[in-house]
């Protein structure tokens, strides 16, 4: 990896963490939009000087992938869990990191809150050439029992390329035995999602997140709009009040419909722990080396 790579990843690090950080505090205060925190946490990006790969939220016991559309009323309510999960680019170099807060005075889920920070702590300290993805999956889920909780299993960690999210390899959140190692010069972004419940997730409600496939084309107009607006994103996410905010509700409803039956975007719709119990999360990328760079570590982040 070149020294101009490790300085575009470091940048999208810096932002990605800043507003990672200033968008979750926003919503730990009651009565606060989520609408108006995601379009915050967008435009803060780019003030920033880097690029969106996205900016999702999640909330209680909804793990990942929930982005509100253009008219969600919602504002955040005392003693929900928020998960906040926030993802920049500089020229397709990718950071991706997320933490929780619970919203108001509410302390009834600080326990579960610690127990995701130390699962990742716990895994990110194993982080080094030659150890085993089981090592720190085992890692995670020792820490999320110790506090009386499970990890979410079939949520997991992962590589991270260039324009790509999901760089090939996942990272366990439990010991699942697998013995591929960690390579150095891998990105890697750990990410236990903890829970008092069953730890598993299934999907539920309405996708709002989508990711369009190289080369895609439409037969109609509607259609034909997103791919041309997004086709710059290089495959990244976009959300559904990109499009309509532009073209209306009703043209970004017929060309995501046509996008979905011509299999040409894959939709990411919320995901919710399967006992409908609470989830936490925290995420941290990192560049594995003979000594690992963390780089979306916040100077106030204790985790």
């Amino acid at each position: 990896m070149d020294d101009l790579t490790i300085q575009k990843i470091l940048k999208a690090g810096k932002v990605a963490a800043i507003v990672r950080r200033e968008g979750a505090l926003k919503l730990q205060k009651p009565g606060t939009s989520y609408l108006e925190v995601m379009d915050y946490c967008e435009k803060r990006i780019e003030e920033l000087g880097a690029g969106i790969a996205w900016a999702q939220m999640a909330v209680n016991d909804v793990a990942a992938h929930f982005c509100p559309l253009e008219d969600d009323t919602a504002v955040s309510q005392e003693g929900q869990l928020i998960k906040v999960d926030i993802g920049t680019h500089v020229d397709g170099y990718i950071a991706d990191n997320a933490m929780t807060v619970e919203v108001g005075k509410s302390h009834e889920h600080k326990d579960l809150i610690k127990a995701a920070q130390n699962a990742l702590k716990a895994a990110v300290k194993l982080v080094e050439p030659g150890r085993t993805l089981a090592e720190l999956g085992e890692a995670q889920m020792s820490e999320a029992q110790a506090l009386g909780f499970t990890t979410v299993r079939n949520l997991c960690g992962h590589t991270i390329d260039h324009y790509q999210v999901h760089g090939g390899v996942s990272i366990p959140s439990f010991n699942n035995k697998e013995k591929k190692t960690i390579q150095e010069g891998w990105q890697v972004a750990i990410e236990p999602f903890v829970t008092p419940g069953d730890g598993l997730i299934k999907e539920k409600g309405q996708a709002t997140i989508f990711m369009m496939r190289k080369n895609a084309n439409a037969r109609s107009p509607n259609a034909r709009k997103i791919i041309d607006d997004m086709k710059d994103r290089n495959s990244l996410p976009f959300t559904t009040r990109w499009v309509s905010r532009k073209y209306g509700k009703g043209a970004a409803a017929l060309g995501i419909r046509e996008l979905l039956q011509n299999k040409v975007v894959t939709p990411y719709p919320p995901l919710a722990e399967i006992s409908q119990s609470m989830v936490s999360q925290f995420e941290h990328s990192m560049i594995v080396g003979k000594k690992t760079t963390v780089y979306t570590r916040h100077e106030e982040d204790e985790w």
